[in-house]
């Protein structure tokens, strides 16, 4: 049987102006956020922490991931002429899942879209 680890033995380091969470604290902090089961206003009022920061912290590692969490890989893509058709854009294929992309694109959108696709 597994021992479960009580959330509330759990105790961070409180977030001030002066003295900000750095990027590792704010990730800890909303790692156990997300495993207790509580809405982060529920995790923050049980712990003394301020719901506004942990908010702003996931909007922030959301939009930009820390390069550590970032992992580089290649896709193979396959040129294959169709006749009679106007170039459009490319197919990406990612295991069974076939993405139409535009001539004009976000590149950041297309690696999202790669990584979520990729089989684990």
């Amino acid at each position: 049987m597994h021992e479960l680890c009580p959330i509330d033995s759990f105790q961070p380091r409180k977030s001030s102006r002066r003295d900000p969470w750095n990027e590792d604290e704010a990730r800890e902090v909303l790692g156990v956020a997300g495993q207790s089961g509580l809405s982060l206003s529920a995790f923050a009022r049980r712990h003394g922490l301020s719901d506004r920061t942990q908010y702003w912290w996931r909007l922030r590692t959301r939009a930009h991931p820390s390069a550590e969490a970032a992992t580089a890989s290649f896709v193979r893509i396959f040129a294959q002429a169709q006749p009679n058709r106007e170039l459009s854009g490319v197919e990406v294929v990612v295991g069974d899942a076939v993405v139409r992309v535009a001539p004009v694109f976000c590149a950041q959108t297309l690696v999202q879209v790669v990584a979520a696709l990729r089989p684990c």
